[in-house]
């Protein structure tokens, strides 16, 4: 790996933690030192195995392609949720090739007896705004929304403007930061 490369995962490593820990701080009162954020590391994919096999779980994404996401993307953002030692949340994303948009590429919660689940998109939003504003992005894009309730979902989070798939670019969902 070259040295400006691992120099560039080290400058966005400072800019994951901060953007975690001023997400944490953000949480509404009820959920101050209730829920715990961190990235994604082998403790978040060892507690993922447990999804596999959850019938409930929406999407087959295998999320240990995780663990090098952001190797090869030195500046995507990673992000899991925690109570206690239940795993509630991942999610990942990185920045347009230009830098102008944060892209919000995966996310799921803990497919059962997840009970802060209303709030975990809205918990994940949070930490993407915070790092795309951190790394000068000017807008957050939700990539590929997989059925219209989600459309629908996400948009309810306000500001939120759907974008058809052209030229072989996929679909989103897209707003200012």
């Amino acid at each position: 790996m070259q040295a400006s490369h691992i120099a560039t995962i080290s400058k966005y490593d400072k800019h994951r933690a901060e953007a975690r820990e001023i997400a944490e701080a953000s949480l509404p009162a009820h959920l101050k030192g209730v829920l715990n954020i961190s990235g994604i590391s082998h403790r978040e994919l060892a507690a993922f195995k447990c999804w596999q096999v959850m019938p409930e779980r929406k999407v087959d994404w295998n999320w240990l392609f995780s663990a090098r996401y952001c190797t090869v993307y030195p500046k995507a953002f990673d992000m899991s949720v925690w109570r206690g030692n239940t795993l509630c949340s991942l999610s990942l994303g990185r920045p347009t090739y230009k830098g102008t948009e944060m892209r919000l590429d995966f996310i799921e919660r803990l497919p059962k007896n997840c009970q802060y689940a209303g709030e975990m998109f809205t918990i994940s939003l949070l930490a993407y705004e915070i790092y795309g504003e951190l790394i000068g992005a000017k807008k957050l894009r939700i990539m590929e929304p997989l059925n219209d309730k989600l459309i629908k979902y996400y948009t309810s989070h306000g500001g939120f403007e759907f974008v058809d798939s052209k030229k072989g670019n996929p679909h989103y969902l897209v707003r200012n930061l």
